[in-house]
């Protein structure tokens, strides 16, 4: 995984985990203004989404592991295009 394809899954992860936050919210609001049928429905979906919200932050959480094991991985071994055999050799040589 490189530094851009890290950076696309963490935001793609908070994407998701906002998201979720924000559709728990309007839930929340919705369940507040009805009653009967659709607070039942309202309040199902809620307990739903709260329990993909969880899920979307351990992932979270997760990816951003991940990306820090990749960047100190890379840090380690040095940066593909840093390492002396990736190097163009000087004009008039040969490898």
């Amino acid at each position: 995984m490189d530094a851009e394809s890290g950076s696309r899954a963490l935001s793609a992860a908070n994407d998701l985990v906002e998201l979720l936050r924000l559709t728990q919210g309007a839930l929340e609001r919705i369940e507040r203004e009805v009653h009967g049928p659709s607070f039942e429905q309202a309040d199902a979906i809620g307990r739903e989404v709260h329990r993909l919200r969880r899920q979307a932050e351990k992932l979270q959480a997760d990816i951003e592991r991940f990306v820090s094991r990749e960047e100190s991985a890379t840090v380690w071994r040095g940066h593909p295009l840093r390492r002396s055999a990736d190097r163009a050799a000087p004009p008039g040589t040969h490898r």
